[in-house]
C-alpha cells in the first residue's frame, strides 16, 4: 500500500472521544447557508433489500451534508459536473447494504456541526475527525479512516525537515484554526508562534509567500495542496499525530447502529481497503483546479471579486467579548456587500505589518484592524496600501487620512453606568474592577467611568480596581489572573465584580458565579450569550456596539460613502436576563435616566485620559 494511503483502523473504535474537528480545506470563504442545495449523486443506489443479517431501513431516505469541496472525500467534477469522492462511494455502499437512499446536500462546513446536531440533516460526510468535544453534541460512528498531521513547507526547503528542525526555528507557523492541525501547531511551537486562519487557503498562501514557515495540516489537505501547487511546497513525510474520522448524526440517531454495522461488514470484506486505495493513493490525480467549488461556489460568485480581511491584536478571535464582537461584524458588513471575509489572529506584535499585508496583497479591498495596540501599524499599512480602506477599531486618528476611519466608543459612559448599577445593588460597599491593562484608553476609560458612577451614588463606596500589570502580549488573554483578582477582591468585601479584559475578564466573571449572593458586570458585548458559565451572577454587561459599528463602516465603503477621521459608535447595558429581579424598577429607572443625562451631555463622568 501506498505510503499515501491512508491507515485502514484494524479495530472498530467505537465512539473515540479524541482530539479535535479536523476542517476542510476551503477554497472559499463559507459563509452561512440560508438553505441546503440538493446534490445528485448518478451513482446513489437504488432502494434495495437489506443484505442477509445487517439492518433494513425498508428504503428509508436519509439526508447527508456535505461540501463537495475536500478533495479527495467529496468534490463536483468540473469537467463532468458530476459529484464523487470518497464519501458518495462508501455512503452509497453502505445505503445499499442497509437499504436506504442517500439524499446529498452542499453545506458549508463552519455550520455543519451544528446543523447535525440540531437535527436538520440525518448525518454529515466530510472527513470529520472525532472529538471529545463535539461529541457532546453528535454521535459518532466508529472510525472508518485515520489521517496524519504533517508540516507543508516551501518546495526544497532545507531549513525545516522535521518536527525537530520546527521546534529548533523562531519562525510562524501557519494553520486553520479550530481544528486538530491548530492544535498540533501549537503543541509542537507554542501558541506565540502559531498564525491562525480560517482557511488553509491562505495559511498556504502566506507559505508561499515567505510570511511563514510551515504550516500544520492532515496529509489530506497537504496531498492536495501538494498536487496543486507541486513547484512551491512539499509535504514532510514525518507524522506529528493521527486523527481517526468518522461520521456523525443528531444525538440519539438510530442510524447509528445501522451505519456500524455496515461499517463493520465493509471492513470485514475488504471494501474499506479497495475505497483507500483508490481515494489515497497516487491513482487519484484530482486537484482544486479540477473540481467547482461546491457549497462555496454561490458565495464567491456573489463575492465576486470583494474581499474584507481582519487582524487581531495579540488575542483569540474567539475572546467572547471585544475581538469576537468585530468579527461578527466583519461578517455581518461582508454578507450585506456581497464579499468574502477572512481573519488573522496575530500572536506577536512584531507580526503586524506581515498580517496586515497578507490581506492586502490578497487583494483585500477593506482590512479591519482590532483594538488599540495596532493603531501605528495601520497607519503605516495605508500609506502603503493607498487602494486598501482601513477600519480601526479602537484608534483614535489624530488627524485624517483617505483611506482609515477609527472606530470609537465613549466606554466611560458605559462603565459609569456599570458602576452607577454596581453600587445600587452593593450590600457591602465594596465593589470590584478587574482590567486588561491601562495603557490601553479604552481599558481607562471603561475602569475610571466604573469608579466614578459608582461614586456618583455611593460618596462612600469603596472600589476595588485592579488593572493587569502585564503588556499587550498577556493582559487580555489571562483569565486565571482574571479569577485570582475576583476572588482577592471577593474575600476583601466586595459583592459585584466588573470584568473588563477580553479573556481577562473572562476569568473574573466565571469566578465571581461561583460566589452565592454576588453580581458580575460584562464588558464590550452581551456577555450572557457568550460566557454561558457567569449566568448565575451576570446581571448586565457594559456593551459597546461594535458588531454594527464595523458592519455599517464596510456597508458604507461598499455603498460609496466612506467614513474617514473618526466614526463613533453607540453603548450601553445589556439586559438584567435572569437577575432581572434582582434590579428594582426603581433602580431601573434610575439608570435609564441617567443614561439620557449622559448621551445628551448633561451628566459628565468625569474622566479624562491620562488620569490613571
Amino acid at each position: 500500500m501506498s505510503n499515501k494511503m491512508m491507515r485502514l483502523l484494524a479495530v472498530l473504535l467505537g465512539f473515540a472521544l479524541l482530539a479535535t474537528a479536523c476542517g476542510s480545506d476551503d477554497t472559499a470563504t463559507p459563509a452561512t447557508t440560508a438553505a441546503p442545495t440538493t446534490v445528485a449523486a448518478d451513482d446513489a443506489p437504488e432502494t434495495t433489500e437489506a443484505e442477509s443479517g445487517l439492518p433494513d431501513l425498508g428504503g428509508r431516505t436519509v439526508t447527508v451534508a456535505i461540501e463537495n469541496a475536500y478533495l479527495p472525500f467529496n468534490y463536483i467534477d468540473a469537467a463532468t459536473g458530476e459529484a464523487g469522492g470518497w464519501d458518495y462511494d462508501a455512503i452509497n455502499e453502505i445505503c445499499a447494504r442497509i437499504n436506504c437512499t442517500p439524499d446529498y446536500q452542499e453545506f458549508a462546513w463552519d455550520g455543519m456541526i451544528i446543523a447535525v446536531s440540531e437535527g436538520q440533516f440525518d448525518l454529515a460526510a466530510d472527513g470529520i475527525s472525532v472529538t471529545e468535544e463535539r461529541a457532546q453534541v453528535v454521535d459518532y460512528s466508529i472510525s472508518y479512516i485515520s489521517t496524519d498531521q504533517k508540516i507543508l513547507v516551501a518546495k526544497g526547503s532545507t531549513e525545516i525537515t522535521s518536527k525537530a528542525d520546527l521546534e529548533a526555528s523562531d519562525c510562524n507557523v501557519g494553520s486553520q484554526t479550530g481544528t486538530t492541525n491548530y492544535d498540533v501547531a501549537i503543541e509542537v511551537v507554542g501558541e506565540n508562534r502559531v498564525v491562525a486562519f480560517e482557511q488553509f487557503g491562505f495559511a498556504v498562501q502566506a507559505l508561499i509567500s515567505g510570511d511563514v514557515c510551515a504550516v500544520i495540516m492532515d496529509d489530506v489537505a497537504g496531498n492536495g495542496y501538494q498536487g496543486e501547487n507541486p513547484d512551491d511546497v512539499e509535504l514532510v513525510d514525518e507524522v506529528l499525530a493521527a486523527d481517526p474520522l468518522a461520521f456523525i448524526f443528531p444525538k440519539g440517531s438510530d442510524l447509528v447502529a445501522a451505519f456500524d454495522a455496515a461499517l463493520e461488514s465493509m471492513i470485514a470484506d475488504g471494501t474499506l481497503e479497495n475505497l483507500a486505495a483508490k481515494y489515497f493513493t497516487d491513482s487519484f490525480s484530482l486537484t482544486y483546479d479540477d473540481i467547482e467549488d461546491g457549497v462555496y461556489g454561490e458565495d464567491e460568485e456573489a463575492a465576486g471579486d470583494h474581499c474584507i480581511g481582519l487582524v487581531t491584536d495579540v488575542g483569540q478571535v474567539d475572546d467572547k467579548s471585544f475581538n469576537q464582537s468585530a468579527w461578527e461584524g466583519a461578517q455581518a458588513g461582508a454578507e450585506a456587500a456581497g464579499a468574502s471575509v477572512d481573519y488573522i489572529e496575530t500572536q506577536d506584535a512584531k507580526d503586524y505589518a506581515n498580517n496586515i499585508g497578507m490581506f492586502a496583497d490578497a487583494g483585500c479591498e477593506i482590512i479591519v484592524t482590532v483594538g488599540f495596540g495596532m493603531g501605528e501599524a495601520t497607519i503605516e499599512a495605508a500609506a502603503n496600501y493607498p487602494d486598501v480602506y482601513f477600519i480601526g477599531v479602537d484608534q483614535f486618528q489624530g488627524e485624517e487620512i483617505a483611506n482609515v476611519v477609527g472606530l470609537m466608543f465613549p466606554e466611560d459612559k458605559a462603565g459609569f453606568l456599570a458602576g452607577a448599577l454596581a453600587a445600587s445593588l452593593s450590600e457591602t460597599g465594596v465593589i470590584a474592577a478587574v482590567l486588561g491593562t491601562n495603557l490601553v484608553p479604552p481599558v481607562q476609560a471603561f475602569g475610571a467611568g466604573y469608579a466614578n458612577g459608582a461614586a456618583h451614588i455611593n460618596p462612600d463606596i469603596e472600589v476595588i480596581k485592579t488593572y493587569h500589570p502585564g503588556g499587550f502580549d498577556i493582559a487580555f488573554s489571562d483569565p486565571e489572573w482574571g479569577g485570582t483578582t475576583a476572588r482577592q477582591a471577593m474575600d476583601s468585601g466586595a459583592d459585584v465584580v466588573f470584568g473588563a479584559g477580553g479573556k481577562t475578564g473572562n476569568g473574573a466573571l466565571i469566578e465571581v458565579a461561583g460566589e452565592a449572593g454576588a453580581f458580575c458586570i460584562g464588558v464590550d458585548t452581551d456577555q450572557w450569550d457568550t460566557v454561558p458559565e457567569a449566568h448565575p451572577c451576570l446581571v448586565t454587561s457594559a456593551m459597546k456596539l461594535i458588531t454594527p459599528g464595523v458592519a455599517d463602516l464596510i456597508v458604507g465603503f461598499a455603498e460609496g460613502n466612506e467614513a474617514t477621521g473618526n466614526s463613533y459608535g453607540s453603548v450601553g447595558l445589556a439586559s438584567h436576563h435572569d437577575l432581572d429581579s434582582s434590579v428594582s424598577q426603581e433602580i431601573q429607572d434610575m439608570i435609564a435616566a441617567l443614561d439620557a443625562a449622559l448621551m445628551d451631555g448633561s451628566q459628565s463622568t468625569g474622566y479624562s485620559f491620562g488620569d490613571e
